[in-house]
């Protein structure tokens, strides 16, 4: 489109007129009650919005089977290549305009046109329950693609309709990244193929990538397995906040780059600070990661996932080389029959071992909705706090991080449990919101006592 042809359509845009300070800026005295009012309008237009989202996906759909039907009019059939091509060789150039043209329809890139013309043809195809949703402004477009880009990795109907029936209930009340959290599991549930077959194709593609940044900075990242992942970024956690406590003033973020830059360029020069020391601090510290594992799957006798704290399931076999290396084991006292914890004595403040693996199990990470932080680095909080006659029980415990526990006691925002550990939060609007649990810790059958080595698995190659 020539600017002149851009300049026209843009004057054929209604004009907003309504000084932005008569909308901002109520007459009157304020309350909570306007505050209140105000973010439901956003709730309202952020359902529209998701609605919108919606409706362009099914148009970009729309389009792309319209552009398949005359394919012969998308290429320069006159062109001896193109009269010479295959049909295969055809179908990709055809595809290759239809994208380019939704590229600057929309004033996307044309590998962002390419995904949204993808998530738009599998969920108009095996995602008809979440395009649904999403159309009624239920949740949002990066719920939809998550969920497009999992069922697209799934190799038949019915495990794409499983992982729907599994996880679309969650996506209304979770974040993107804890929606995308529920779709690994189901995903890992549902998928035919064992999972030691897919871990070991997925570590097939580990590597390192460098990305640039502005302001002369780039981004450094890792594609590794999920221990690893965790392990390392435990040791530089542990490193950086031992170097605050000894009063360096670095933010903990800056002491962990730091760290890891400084283990990776040993004997150079540091950019700022006293970076080797770091790094020689960091190599004395041995990561920690907790895994929960049922004790038959140890012994080869179940195929029951083993989970790591704050991600989700790994390879059984690996799980099994880190229980035959750990300094020690924890025991998790179950009912035999119903799996659920036994309780300890609740009549006490402090927190028994085993209550406290199992309820980082059991939250994984902080219980404030969207909060990421992994429980481990969490305060663990009486939801009916001690003093006012709290109980020191699972459903009264949960992983709060330090910032949300002060929210939590210091402004109006309150919270209450329910008997299954979901998270009841009340904001100082009165608007309320609730977290599940993520994943409800079965633990039939895990009570982790420390079995014969002889009889674990062979470490993985």
């Amino acid at each position: 489109m020539s600017a002149a042809v851009l300049e026209r359509a843009t004057d054929d845009l209604p004009v907003v007129t309504t000084p932005w300070d008569d909308v901002l800026t109520p007459v009157g005295p304020t309350t909570v009650h306007d505050v209140s009012v105000a973010l439901d309008d956003l709730e309202r237009i952020q359902a529209r919005i998701d609605a919108l989202e919606g409706e362009k996906l099914l148009a970009v759909e729309r389009a792309r089977r319209a552009a398949v039907r005359c394919e012969p009019d998308l290429l320069a059939g006159e062109q001896l290549r193109v009269l010479r091509a295959g049909t295969a060789r055809r179908h990709e150039l055809a595809r290759r305009a239809f994208v380019a043209d939704v590229a600057t329809t929309l004033r996307l890139g044309e590998r962002q046109a390419d995904h949204l013309v993808d998530t738009a043809q599998i969920l108009t195809s095996s995602g008809a329950a979440t395009l649904g949703e999403l159309c009624r402004g239920r949740f949002g477009a990066r719920h939809a693609t998550a969920m497009a880009d999992v069922l697209a990795d799934l190799p038949d109907a019915q495990a794409r309709a499983a992982v729907q029936a599994e996880a679309l209930p969650r996506a209304a009340t979770a974040t993107p990244a804890q929606f995308r959290a529920y779709l690994r599991r189901a995903r890992d549930r549902a998928h035919p193929e064992p999972f030691t077959l897919r871990h070991a194709r997925a570590a097939a593609k580990r590597g390192v990538f460098v990305d640039p940044a502005a302001d002369g900075m780039a981004w450094l990242s890792a594609y590794l397995p999920a221990t690893t992942a965790h392990a390392a970024h435990d040791r530089l956690t542990t490193a950086a906040r031992t170097a605050q406590e000894s009063g360096d003033s670095r933010t903990l973020s800056q002491l962990r780059a730091d760290a890891y830059a400084a283990l990776l360029l040993s004997g150079a020069e540091p950019a700022a600070g006293p970076v080797p020391d770091l790094a020689d601090h960091a190599r004395r510290i041995v990561p920690r990661v907790q895994v929960t594992v049922p004790v038959m799957a140890l012994l080869g006798r179940s195929d029951d996932a083993a989970e790591l704290t704050g991600h989700g399931a790994i390879d059984p076999k690996v799980a099994a080389f880190l229980t035959a290396r750990a300094p020690s084991l924890r025991r998790l006292l179950v009912d035999p029959v119903s799996g659920a914890l036994l309780p300890a004595d609740p009549g006490t403040y402090a927190v028994p071992a085993a209550l406290r693996t199992y309820l980082e199990a059991r939250d994984g990470t902080c219980r404030f909705p969207g909060c990421t932080r992994p429980a481990p680095r969490c305060d663990l909080d009486h939801t009916v706090a001690w003093a006012d006659g709290g109980r020191t029980t699972a459903d009264n415990l949960a992983h709060v991080c330090r910032r949300h526990h002060v929210m939590k006691h210091e402004t109006r925002w309150s919270a209450s449990q329910e008997t299954d550990g979901t998270i009841v939060w009340t904001s100082p609007t009165g608007r309320v919101s609730r977290d599940p649990v993520a994943d409800p810790v079965d633990l039939t059958g895990r009570e982790l006592v420390p079995p014969d080595p002889a009889e674990l698995p062979e470490p993985p190659s």
